[in-house]
């Protein structure tokens, strides 16, 4: 006797299924069961992980089957073959799309359109013959998705000049369907080709429909398009993530580009939660723009990556804003370090601070976060003073990592004896930055009293070398010194992880540039 599972249950397995050859199954056990199965496969069909080899190549017969006639028509009129596809579909696809990214699609487009070539000969072909098609069939296509579409939750707009395919001409914003389809759009990812096109009329067009933005990752070149940017930022409901990557050579030394941006997300100070920044100029960006953006009180992140012309006068302008700061991460640009405006920050935020990354040194940073930030878990600094890891692990006990960059050529044996009496109960990884020709000189001894005094918690040592020789040809000016044989049978009886490397360059197969005990494990764990 036939007795068939509750709608309920069968939508709650198949809601569990995860995206594989188990949930394409679903599609075969009965009519019910596909009904529940094709929203879910269908919502993302663009992801790669996600998708069964055998079924990409009816993504796009699928879509294009979708089409009402008067775009099959116009298609077919411009050359496009639609000899593949069905009149009609038994489920309106396109209307249960979440996740739309360009590249995937302009990818898929090339694939229908060339089976048989690869990538190298289907850009070829497209710039020869088709670029036109395929454009046509990515307007109609786009079309499609945002009228049918129920809810769009992710976009990704992106070209990196492979192409001539300008998506940011297609406004998509402005098609019929977006005020509903794009109204709770969450994730907006916008990246330009540079020089080549202003999306400043993106942003507007896309600002007059999209109000529920959560996350923002913005690739900027223009004034006007910082402009457009900021007015999409400052109708947001709840925006909690931004990320800007600046195209550096499109600033203007006389303009305020990024001052805008930073005054727009004030508006957002409710909910704004992290900003990443890289290659961005504070040039003429003024304390008060600072200032205003600093009313975000609910930050907890904040990244900076090759930044310029961060003055410390101006930058002071934040220097007690967050309260609820918790990560910062920096890599340095051409310009020096506003040291003083970032200790008065890591004071403000206090135990709130969960990780820091400097890649350079900070005067004062340690002696701040070692007194303010002890509840720190996550830290990668330099120093002048290698002591000061010493300082580190005898404050912050509830450190799970720690990459320390010190000064070369020194005794090291105190210093790890004080590790030893230090050691934070909870640190799982240690990796220690040194010199590759004047490095950290420590005994075995000192290495096991150490290595014993962490052995119950420390999971990864690691030690890396920088400033290594470059073209390196005699073996004996290759030799990593800082250890020998001693040292590294001291660690194989610890039974902790080892990985020891160097920025030697070139590779050379005659030269051991590694050590990993045991000597089985991966390089890059």
């Amino acid at each position: 006797m036939d007795f068939p599972l509750p709608t309920e249950c069968v939508e709650d397995v198949i809601s569990n299924l995860e995206i594989n050859r188990d949930l394409f199954s679903a599609l075969m056990v009965n009519r019910e069961w596909c009904k529940f199965a094709v929203p879910i496969l269908w919502k993302n069909p663009f992801d790669n992980n996600n998708r069964e080899n055998h079924c990409k190549k009816v993504i796009m017969r699928t879509y294009l089957s979708c089409l009402d006639q008067r775009s099959k028509l116009f298609l077919e009129s411009n050359g496009v073959d639609l000899s593949c596809t069905s009149s009609s579909t038994a489920f309106d696809y396109a209307s249960y799309l979440n996740y739309l990214s360009t590249t995937s699609l302009k990818f898929r487009i090339q694939q229908y359109m060339f089976p048989q070539a690869g990538f190298c000969g289907s850009m070829l072909n497209e710039h020869q013959k088709t670029s036109n098609q395929i454009k046509l069939i990515f307007t109609i296509l786009c079309k499609h998705f945002i009228s049918r579409s129920v809810e769009l939750k992710y976009i990704e707009f992106s070209d990196f000049g492979f192409d001539p395919l300008n998506v940011y001409s297609i406004p998509f914003a402005t098609f019929e369907g977006a005020n509903r389809s794009l109204a709770n759009l969450q994730i907006f990812c916008f990246h330009g080709i540079p020089g080549k096109s202003n999306n400043a009329k993106t942003f507007v067009s896309m600002s007059n429909v999209c109000k529920n933005i959560s996350h923002l990752e913005i690739t900027l070149s223009t004034l006007d398009e910082a402009k457009g940017l900021a007015s999409l930022i400052s109708v947001q409901n709840h925006l909690e993530h931004f990320k800007l990557v600046s195209d550096t050579r499109f600033t203007l030394i006389d303009d305020d580009i990024f001052g805008a941006i930073f005054r727009s997300l004030a508006t957002q100070s409710n909910t704004f939660r992290s900003i990443f920044l890289q290659n961005v100029s504070f040039t003429n960006v003024d304390f008060k723009s600072l200032a205003e953006f600093g009313k975000c009180k609910a930050l907890r992140s904040m990244t900076f990556i090759e930044c310029e012309e961060i003055q410390e006068k101006t930058f002071n302008a934040i220097s007690n804003a967050f309260p609820l700061l918790e990560h910062v991460f920096y890599v340095s640009g051409p310009s020096e370090v506003p040291s003083q405006s970032f200790c008065e920050i890591f004071k403000t935020a206090q135990l709130n601070i969960k990780s820091v990354s400097f890649d350079v040194e900070v005067f004062g940073l340690i002696e701040i976060i070692t007194k303010f930030c002890t509840k720190l878990e996550d830290i990668s600094v330099n120093s002048i003073d290698p002591t000061e890891i010493i300082l580190i692990l005898s404050n912050c006990k509830e450190l799970k990592y720690i990459n320390f960059r010190g000064e070369g050529g020194i005794d090291a044996n105190d210093i790890f004896i004080g590790m030893a009496r230090s050691i934070s109960p909870n640190l799982e990884i240690l990796s220690l930055n040194m010199s590759f020709t004047n490095p950290w000189i420590f005994s075995p001894e000192s290495l096991k009293i150490f290595l014993d005094s962490c052995k119950n918690t420390l999971k990864i040592f690691k030690i890396y070398h920088y400033n290594a020789p470059f073209n390196i040809r005699d073996l004996e000016d290759a030799r990593i010194k800082t250890m020998n044989e001693e040292h590294f049978n001291v660690i194989r009886q610890s039974g902790i992880t080892f990985h020891m490397d160097s920025d030697i360059w070139p590779r050379n197969t005659n030269i051991i540039t590694t050590i990993d005990i045991p000597e089985n494990i991966e390089e890059n764990q």
